[in-house]
């Protein structure tokens, strides 16, 4: 099972919408939630203003595996994606989405494929890790999860 197969079957978490009662809220389609995990990625692999293709191919890998989207898939959400965050300034949007629709454990997840990202070029650049801690704290997680998914998504030695 993949990280992100939580985010998308089976149970969700409980929302601040599904308190209030907003329908249209609460409908939150997969590609929605694919965009703004999307969006989060992306944002990691921009962050230290360096197009690095071993960061890309890490965005497309986890994309792929753990959403079980094809190339052209996966190549048409990343399309989407640049243009949807080109210019973006706020990370609230997309992980308001996350929010309404994912336990803590599922929003670990997630964090831990930013800290992939962010490692997958062998340098973890401070803009890096600035905006998953930023997005540790909009997503509504502790320090404890921060630092849990960091040793996560820290590649393996040899």
């Amino acid at each position: 099972m993949g990280i992100f197969d939580k985010l998308f079957g089976g149970k969700t978490a409980t929302s601040e919408t599904e308190s209030t009662g907003n329908k249209a809220e609460e409908e939150i389609s997969p590609e929605q939630l694919h965009m703004a995990c999307a969006a989060l990625l992306l944002e990691v692999a921009e962050a230290d203003y360096k197009d690095d293709p071993k960061e890309t191919q890490a965005v497309l890998r986890a994309l792929e595996s753990e959403f079980k989207l094809k190339r052209a898939e996966v190549t048409a959400l990343l399309d989407q994606a640049k243009a949807e965050t080109e210019g973006a300034t706020d990370l609230f949007p997309y992980t308001h989405l996350i929010n309404q629709r994912c336990t803590r454990e599922q929003k670990c997840a997630m964090l831990t494929a930013m800290w992939r990202v962010a490692f997958a070029d062998g340098d973890l650049d401070k803009y890096e890790e600035h905006l998953i801690r930023r997005t540790t704290e909009l997503l509504r997680l502790e320090h404890s999860d921060f630092i849990r998914a960091k040793q996560a998504g820290r590649p393996k030695q040899n």
